[in-house]
């Protein structure tokens, strides 16, 4: 299957970038109109644990990829040579980064620091009508073409009056329809699996939402990233000169609106676009998008045994 020598690995303990356990509802967001910088850093840590070189070793390593009306990358800057980055489904970004060898015992690391620039209530960005359809479509966790999501999204919007009457009826459906519960043997099963049991965690309340707007023709993604649960920043004050956002990890949706563009919405903490308000973008300056399709880091290598280690997604105060 590959190459005599060479291994290929797949570490989805990855990086926070796929299980989502996230928060239940804990607080009323608290917005804050002002703009503010934030550093975050993914630090990625490959051992030889092996008796012999590892040699060639192939980093394909997910980055910040959100792009939202409410977050823009300021700067990226990585300590390893990157060798391309590619860009895939919904907008990921792979870095490809190349270790010539690692001895045995001994360790390298992949750092990449972020400056992200966080506006509560970001302008709205529109899209093309072509790069819209792909938020149409049933997707991984999101089976907007399924009968019964069809038929209930058809019928809590019947009375709806408007696009964002729509998306309101929606999301005070699932907030009221799914029971928060970290233990759910239910938890990131996915928009049905979350319609039928009726409990789950963040994700279940971002993939129902995302579901049933698809299935009502509104376009709609679910956005992977980081919030604090109390909504105020609290959790992230710290007189450390970093905090790790392990713990932190959180998953909300954005929506499409004809002639508005993106809106961020948040099923888990019921923020929902209210008529009338400037920009409709009321998320608290504590969620930290990352990317709108969860990607496995892969590790490429010739001989030995390597193990890959994360220290934590980590974010310093306000800079």
């Amino acid at each position: 299957m590959f190459n005599r020598g060479f291994k290929l690995t797949a570490f989805i303990i990855a990086l926070t970038f796929l299980v989502v356990a996230c928060f239940p509802q804990m607080a009323t967001a608290k917005t804050d109109n002002s703009s503010l910088n934030r550093k975050v850093q993914i630090a990625v840590k490959v051992t030889n644990t092996g008796s012999e070189t590892a040699k060639a070793i192939r980093v394909q390593l997910p980055l910040i990829s959100a792009d939202s009306p409410y977050q823009q990358t300021v700067q990226e800057t990585f300590n390893q040579k990157v060798e391309k980055i590619e860009t895939g489904e919904s907008g990921s970004r792979i870095a490809h980064i190349l270790i010539n060898a690692i001895d045995p015992g001994q360790s390298e690391n992949i750092i990449v620091d972020y400056v992200l620039n966080i506006k509560p209530e970001g302008g709205l960005t529109a899209s093309s009508n072509s790069e819209l359809q792909q938020y149409l479509k049933p997707s991984n966790k999101i089976e907007s073409n399924n009968p019964d999501i069809i038929a209930r999204a058809k019928q809590i919007t019947a009375s709806a009056n408007g696009e964002l009457a729509n998306i309101n009826a929606i999301g005070s459906f699932v907030s009221s329809h799914i029971k928060y519960n970290l233990n759910s043997p239910y938890k990131n099963k996915g928009a049905l699996s979350a319609l039928k049991n009726g409990e789950g965690v963040c994700e279940d309340y971002a993939t129902l939402f995302v579901s049933m707007c698809r299935a009502s023709g509104i376009p709609a993604r679910q956005v992977n990233g980081f919030a604090d649960p109390k909504l105020t920043g609290a959790s992230w004050n710290s007189n450390s000169q970093s905090v790790s956002l392990q713990g932190y990890r959180h998953a909300w949706a954005e929506v499409y609106v004809k002639d508005m563009g993106w809106i961020a919405v948040d099923p888990t903490f019921k923020i929902y676009p209210q008529e009338g308000s400037k920009s409709m973008v009321k998320l608290s300056n504590t969620h930290i998008a990352q990317n709108y399709s969860d990607l496995p880091v892969k590790v490429n290598h010739q001989g030995a045994k390597l193990s890959v280690g994360w220290g934590n997604l980590l974010i310093n105060n306000n800079i």
